[in-house]
């Protein structure tokens, strides 16, 4: 998992692959992509909840609970979309139901079903037992794309965009502090959880041969989780603004801060933008067209300015510590290569 973003890729790739090779095979790749397809299938979760219908693909039928994921779930819209978009625009619509007010979309829906027990589970983490607070790889550009690319119904693209562009502009009046790069308050947001770049951020041993435990790594992210919600209530401006170190018991075991320029997910904002504004320019809408081109060059800037670092001569993720100083991380990772 300690570089899991490379799934996303394997999931919106993959099909476009295997239908290269099959031009030189034999129809057993054809078979292999079918398979594929009935096992995603068969991840299926539909129904109502809280009166809302919902309809859903689950990362896996026994690791995860019956929820939806965000990044997961924009894989998914993608890899249906060269089968039957019908099921990527009913994802896409099951998730953007829980779209909050200021744009965020969360990062994962408790579309399952769940008792008083499972509920208190939830609220030992997060505020409300429908959602949880934080966000997730903002993905779902490359998702409309995928779902417009295989429709070409404006209808379906115009429902999509706004909401999406809506997103996009959450990140950079929430998340932005001013350099035009955005930041995640947790690893989870990122998808990347356990990833090296950010073992400095969690302040454990790091070299270029990472040595960290992750069985003693992986309980900082629960500590963390624990101390929105209990220390700050999930209170977001409180979080973010916090620029000294942490007022809590044993600060060197408690991990409470967490504000990391992650490279991959900036390269995927910046990116994500663009596309938007093309997928703008399909409903002749010219004007959030070069807005979300404006918001892509002022990301792209910010990556080539800030993220290169010249003494690792490579682009990498930058971190707010505990001192409040920005500082770059000195982990090689998939994240590297993204720009």
């Amino acid at each position: 998992m300690r570089n899991c973003l490379l799934l996303f890729v394997c999931a919106a790739l993959g099909h476009q692959i295997l239908a290269k090779i099959s031009g030189h095979t034999s129809g057993s790749v054809q078979d292999v992509v079918n398979l594929c397809y009935s096992y995603l299938e068969s991840h299926l979760c539909e129904g109502t909840k809280w009166e809302k219908p919902f309809h859903f693909y689950r990362p896996s039928l026994d690791k995860y609970s019956p929820d939806q994921w965000l990044w997961d779930s924009g894989a998914h819209m993608i890899t249906w979309s060269h089968k039957n978009a019908s099921n990527s625009i009913l994802d896409m619509r099951t998730m953007l139901q829980f779209q909050q007010s200021d744009g965020r979309i969360p990062e994962q829906i408790y579309w399952g079903p769940r008792d008083a027990k499972g509920d208190a589970a939830i609220l030992m983490q997060y505020s409300n037992t429908q959602f949880n607070d934080i966000t997730q790889m903002p993905v779902l550009p490359y998702s409309l794309r995928a779902i417009y690319n295989a429709t070409h119904d404006k209808e379906v693209l115009k429902e999509f965009l706004y909401p999406l562009v809506n997103y996009f502009q959450w990140w950079r009046n929430v998340r932005d502090f001013g350099d035009g790069l955005v930041v995640v308050i947790h690893n989870w947001e990122s998808g990347l959880d356990g990833s090296p770049a950010y073992d400095p951020a969690f302040h454990v041993y790091v070299t270029e041969l990472n040595e960290t435990s992750f069985s003693w790594l992986y309980p900082k992210f629960d500590q963390l989780i624990g101390m929105y919600r209990f220390f700050y209530n999930w209170d977001m401006p409180e979080i973010l603004g916090r620029k000294e170190a942490p007022k809590v018991p044993s600060p060197d075991k408690i991990d409470s801060w967490f504000m990391m320029k992650d490279l991959a997910v900036n390269s995927v904002y910046a990116s994500g933008w663009r596309i938007l504004g093309e997928l703008a320019q399909e409903l002749e809408d010219e004007g959030t067209a070069n807005y979300c081109f404006s918001q892509s060059t002022l990301s792209t800037n910010a990556i080539l300015s800030k993220m290169w670092i010249p003494s690792q001569n490579q682009f990498n993720s930058l971190y707010i510590d505990w001192d409040g100083q920005e500082k770059a991380s000195i982990a090689n990772t998939i994240q590297n290569l993204f720009p």
